[in-house]
């Protein structure tokens, strides 16, 4: 039997979660730097600077993690002084930011905890940060062994948020279940990679469930057990999977379709520019679904997406036939189609993508 490791992400959810900062952060020293985007540290300061106030806990610096996850702001963030004085990183944000702050600590060796301000996306709690080059267009994925020490999660803060984030962390999310079931079809399994494979079919059930009570529920600015339970599928069990699924520094059965697609379309610029990642995964579901067969789950995520407005025709997306089929090719090189049961092929895409215009 091979030996390994398998790191859990820790997790706090709540209204008022930040003040469990001290308690959990101070055995790791007692300097700390925010990194995060400009929205996402204004929605989260107040609640950060009362947290650790008089705990002997102290925040050094503020600082813009530079708009893109790339490894040229790793360096850049990796040049500022605060973050070389400090002994932890706090990340705060959505995906590009945390993914950045994570590249950053694997690279200089500090422990960091993430700070969700949006359920958009699992990054708060993978050990995956997806990186992309300066002009935005996707570059590879960047594997390593642990998550956050903490993903502290305030409701209260992820529901005020711009609804358009938690739409798209439902499209994203649900993906890992077909993703995950497809990719790893057939395939003998150890234990925790099984358990990943099971445990993927909550990534998309409780969202069938709650997420459109939890739309209108962000709509409204209301915390329901409705609204915790599509966050808290978005952020933790997405990224539980994740852990599960991948292992060694690869994908393993992590992707599949959905996500290629969405890489593959990055040469586009205006796709991430008009449009957010899990926006184009849920979409790219319908891809996966028709190419594999499964007409009945097909015709069930389309009415869903049709429903809560995720969508369903190349068109919504602003990609032309001509365009889909120009990128095919390089879609069926993506690192997320290594571990497929079968060989996407660039006339499978397009065969698709014309049913979906």
């Amino acid at each position: 039997m091979k030996n390994y490791t398998v790191f859990w992400p820790d997790y706090s959810i709540g209204t008022d979660v930040y003040n469990k900062i001290p308690e959990i952060c101070l055995p790791f020293g007692k300097k700390a730097v925010v990194i995060g985007g400009h929205k996402a540290m204004a929605a989260a300061k107040g609640k950060l600077i009362s947290a650790i106030k008089n705990s002997g806990l102290e925040i050094l610096d503020f600082v813009w993690f530079g708009g893109e996850a790339t490894y040229e702001n790793v360096d850049m963030l990796n040049s500022n002084p605060s973050v070389n004085e400090a002994d932890m990183i706090f990340a705060v944000g959505g995906g590009k930011a945390v993914d950045t702050c994570k590249a950053l600590c694997v690279k200089i060796g500090k422990p960091f905890f993430t700070f969700p301000t949006i359920a958009s996306n699992c990054a708060a709690a993978t050990t995956l940060a997806i990186m992309y080059k300066a002009d935005g267009s996707f570059l590879e994925f960047y594997h390593f062994d642990r998550p956050a020490e903490h993903v502290f999660i305030d409701t209260k803060i992820i529901v005020h948020a711009p609804i358009k984030y938690l739409w798209a962390g439902i499209g994203d999310t649900y993906a890992k279940y077909y993703e995950v079931s497809v990719s790893a079809r057939g395939a003998k399994l150890p234990h925790y990679q099984e358990m990943g494979v099971h445990l993927s079919r909550m990534c998309m059930e409780p969202l069938i469930e709650y997420g459109e009570e939890a739309l209108n529920d962000n709509k409204q600015h209301i915390i329901t057990d409705g609204f915790e339970q599509t966050v808290l599928t978005i952020i933790i069990t997405t990224g539980m999977v994740s852990l599960l699924v991948s292992r060694d520094h690869s994908m393993d059965y992590n992707g599949g379709v959905a996500h290629a697609v969405f890489y593959g379309l990055t040469i586009y610029p205006e796709l991430e520019k008009n449009h957010i990642h899990g926006e184009v995964v849920g979409f790219g579901v319908l891809f996966l679904l028709l190419i594999d067969g499964q007409r009945e789950e097909y015709e069930k995520i389309a009415a869903f997406n049709k429903r809560i407005g995720l969508p369903t025709h190349l068109s919504d997306i602003g990609i032309t036939l001509e365009q889909f089929e120009a990128a095919a090719e390089g879609i069926t090189k993506d690192e997320d189609l290594e571990h497929y049961p079968y060989k996407v092929t660039a006339e499978m895409l397009i065969n698709t993508a014309k049913l979906l215009i």
